[in-house]
């Protein structure tokens, strides 16, 4: 599970040509993209994620950035990373399935003659805790393309560089 990093950029463009800007890539549907920046913000703070069309993954890296006036540009500065929510939901998934299993080994363990509920009680969320496993690693295989992606993004779209 990537760790989230501060993002502490500076663009030469004012703050309300930065919303306009990507009020305006954001408003394009882009329908022959395979792949793209998408979110929404305003003049003070903005929400980017690097999407692929027909894929969901709501715990792809995303930045939450706040821009502020500096000089006669922004400094644009945030996180980049996992949603605390995404960094929590495994930690729910698997604690929640744990409680079944627990009660079926607990079960089969105990209670005379019910060895095989217990063993399927806690045999199926067992097999659903390691595909959840499989399919977190799977989704977080991108994530550090995604992260250079809203990057590429930010300094192409805006020419955004390290704040120095």
């Amino acid at each position: 599970m990537a760790k989230s990093e501060d993002i502490d950029l500076y663009s030469p463009l004012p703050p309300e040509e930065i919303a306009r800007k990507l009020k305006a890539i954001m408003d394009d549907p882009m329908p022959t993209a395979t792949a793209r920046v998408f979110g929404n913000g305003s003049q003070y703070d903005m929400t980017l994620r690097h999407a692929r069309r027909n894929v969901q993954n709501p715990m792809a890296p995303t930045l939450e950035a706040a821009m502020e006036p500096q000089g006669e540009g922004t400094r644009i500065t945030g996180t980049l990373g996992q949603t605390r929510s995404g960094r929590l939901f495994p930690f729910v998934w698997h604690g929640f399935l744990s409680l079944f299993v627990i009660v079926g080994v607990t079960v089969a363990w105990f209670v005379p003659d019910a060895w095989l509920f217990g063993a399927i009680f806690a045999g199926i969320p067992l097999f659903m805790m390691v595909i959840g496993a499989v399919s977190f690693r799977a989704g977080a295989a991108k994530d550090n393309e995604d992260r250079r992606e809203i990057l590429r993004f930010l300094t192409k779209e805006l020419d955004a560089r390290p704040a120095a």
